[in-house]
């Protein structure tokens, strides 16, 4: 009986033992539960200013994205110049590269100065002197006058053309044969022809100056009063080109064959069609193309 009893006190000791740890487990599980709901409310909180500093984020990124990445125009990507907008045009073409000096406009102190020296052998001297009295009307032109000072103009002498006759004559030697030291003449050809001078001046500034066929016609008629149409400029470039084409070829070889080339293009219209005008450039050679597509 006394050991029956012993067992009953012993067992009902170790419910005790197992309630208090139950006790003590819950009370730790309520305090984990608190920790993870201000856990919780404090990561809700973070995500709320994370989000808050990523829009803030895209719209610094927005607003700072015109002075990183300006606007596509044809000064710094191959968009045509008409199609880019009127303001970037202006924009463009008004806006210096040039950072703000501090010093004064002009030249500066100390600057030697440059002018532009008289020449010893003038093609043409111009005596001026008065030949009546401002104050009686006198005769004074017998008068001797006196030097004061000298000055020279520079000029352009008056533009007009030369037509310039050239009559070809053939000569048939002893031997019967038919010499003649000229290119023979073309059947059809005209009996007018324009000389090198007008043939390099209108190539010059129709590839170099890129000046349209149109301006170039109304220039010669205007200013060296020459009458000359469209298509015969077109021909006079034509021409030119092919007798540059061995030129040509030799700076595309190399270029070809240097180490270092610069590229680069621009899209132009040819007939209403997109094409593209392309250079390549080293520290000595440059060749200007144009192709239908990259």
């Amino acid at each position: 009986m006394s050991d029956k009893i012993a067992i009953f006190v012993s067992v009902k000791q170790q419910v005790n033992d197992i309630n208090s740890t139950l006790a003590g487990l819950l009370s730790e599980l309520k305090e984990l539960r608190r920790t993870i709901d201000s856990l919780y409310a404090e990561n809700r909180s973070l995500n709320r200013n994370i989000d808050k500093l990523l829009k803030e984020n895209r719209e610094l990124r927005k607003r700072l994205e015109k002075y990183e990445q300006p606007p596509k125009d044809s000064g710094n990507s191959s968009t045509p110049p008409s199609k880019e907008p009127i303001k970037a045009e202006v924009d463009r073409r008004t806006k210096s590269l040039r950072k703000k000096s501090e010093r004064p406009v002009g030249g500066q102190s100390g600057h030697e100065g440059t002018t532009r020296k008289m020449v010893e052998t003038p093609d043409e001297i111009q005596e001026v002197s008065s030949h009546y009295c401002m104050e009686c009307g006198r005769d004074l032109s017998e008068v001797e006058g006196v030097l004061e000072y000298v000055t020279q103009q520079v000029d352009l002498p008056q533009i007009r053309p030369i037509y310039r006759e050239r009559r070809f004559y053939k000569k048939v030697c002893s031997c019967g044969c038919c010499n003649r030291d000229y290119a023979p003449r073309r059947r059809g050809g005209n009996a007018i022809v324009f000389g090198k001078n007008i043939r390099a001046i209108a190539t010059y500034l129709s590839v170099v100056q890129c000046m349209p066929y149109e301006r170039l016609q109304s220039l010669f008629e205007t200013m060296f009063n020459v009458r000359i149409s469209q298509g015969t400029l077109a021909n006079i470039v034509r021409e030119m080109l092919e007798k540059s084409r061995p030129a040509i070829a030799l700076i595309e070889r190399m270029i070809k064959e240097s180490s270092v080339v610069g590229f680069d293009e621009s899209g132009c219209y040819t007939n209403g069609k997109l094409n593209w005008s392309w250079i390549a450039q080293t520290t000595y050679l440059t060749l200007v193309f144009r192709g239908a597509g990259r």
